[in-house]
């Protein structure tokens, strides 16, 4: 049985490398809130810290719908259903890895998502955060789909729905926690950060495509064996599952 605290820890660290991790996306946060903080709303104006909390409440709220929708529509079903996508979900992480390990900049192709720019800064902060997952996916689809792959394999482990759930809402805390940091830090040394993280994306991206790649492969032959012939292959350590 799945220890459900070190599922919640693995969830919101793959959360935490999510934004750490997206290059096009993570030089803009911090001009963003700026410009937010800059705007005020209407006459009122409002601190990078608070616009930093409203875009990590955004995120929370998007996870924990999802959960709640994940959790609510397949119902009994969800351990059945999440076993049987489990394959499909490791191999599409198997692809974004080899992508990634052979061309980081693969998915730079992709048309990239605006953040969301409402008549007050407190709603378009809220709706960054919310929409954060749109935003980010085509420039980092790595940890996203590590998310995804990892549920199917940890989730049907725990023991009651509010646990599923409540991993959602971990992937959602790891995704906001740099976010807000980097709104409690001044402009320039939070965009000295992110500028010195989206210079070494390329090698970033290569690691985390191996790895990306080296997990799903193993998950493929020792624990789902897709290919035939490999019913009787043992693994040669032991993963979570």
């Amino acid at each position: 049985m799945t220890s459900t605290l070190a599922a919640l820890g693995e969830f919101f660290v793959i959360g935490l490398l999510t934004p750490l991790t997206a290059a096009c996306v993570l030089p803009l946060y911090p001009a963003f809130i700026a410009y937010l903080a800059s705007a005020g709303d209407g006459d009122k104006a409002r601190s990078p810290a608070t616009l930093g909390l409203l875009v990590v409440a955004g995120v929370l709220t998007f996870m924990t719908l999802m959960g709640l929708l994940v959790v609510m529509v397949l119902g009994d079903s969800f351990r059945v259903v999440v076993e049987q996508i489990s394959p499909v979900a490791f191999a599409v992480m198997a692809v974004v890895g080899i992508v990634l390990a052979t061309s980081p900049g693969g998915f730079s192709r992709l048309p990239n998502v605006e953040p969301p720019h409402l008549n007050y800064p407190t709603a378009s902060a809220f709706g960054y955060g919310f929409f954060f997952g749109a935003i980010i996916i085509p420039c980092n689809p790595a940890t996203l789909t590590l998310f995804f792959a990892r549920s199917t394999a940890i989730l049907p482990g725990l023991d009651t729905q509010i646990e599923a759930i409540a991993g959602f809402f971990a992937f959602g805390l790891g995704i906001g926690a740099p976010l807000l940091v980097f709104a409690f830090l001044s402009q320039p040394v939070s965009q000295q950060v992110t500028t010195t993280l989206a210079r070494y994306s390329k090698p970033i991206n290569r690691v985390v495509g191996v790895l990306l790649a080296i997990i799903a492969i193993y998950y493929l032959l020792f624990i789902f064996h897709v290919i035939p012939g490999t019913e009787g292959l043992q693994p040669p350590v032991e993963l979570p599952t």
